[in-house]
């Protein structure tokens, strides 16, 4: 969990709070959760309790998976979190202009549209 090693332009949590236009001081009080404590999951030291890692990541805007792969959890086989433009795209692939017509996952939506092709 050593937030020094590995490719210089990967995330990290200390990237994403910067990101946020935050500071790990502005973080902990925003959580409720002691600054020493967010101070050893930027450091690489500990990883946060899940709850925790849920209000760090809604916080910074971020996905849990993306918060994940930036405390260097192995995140392979975690499904990807898709981005609004890619389900407009598949959306308007299969021609739903509703949202009340989209299917109720994703998945299904992409299988539909996989179909198509």
């Amino acid at each position: 969990m050593n937030p020094n090693t590995g490719n210089e332009n990967e995330e990290t949590l200390k990237n994403l709070i910067e990101a946020a236009r935050t500071s790990q001081r502005q973080l902990s009080r925003d959580i409720n959760i002691a600054e020493v404590t967010v101070n050893t999951w930027v450091a690489g030291k500990k990883i946060p309790r899940f709850d925790n890692a849920a209000l760090v990541a809604g916080q910074l805007g971020v996905s849990l998976k993306a918060l994940a792969k930036a405390m260097r959890v192995d995140v392979r086989d975690i499904p990807g979190d898709y981005s609004l433009i890619e389900l407009k795209a598949i959306a308007a692939d299969l021609g739903i202009e509703r949202v009340a017509d989209l299917p109720a996952d994703f998945e299904t939506m992409r299988r539909m549209r996989d179909r198509e092709n």
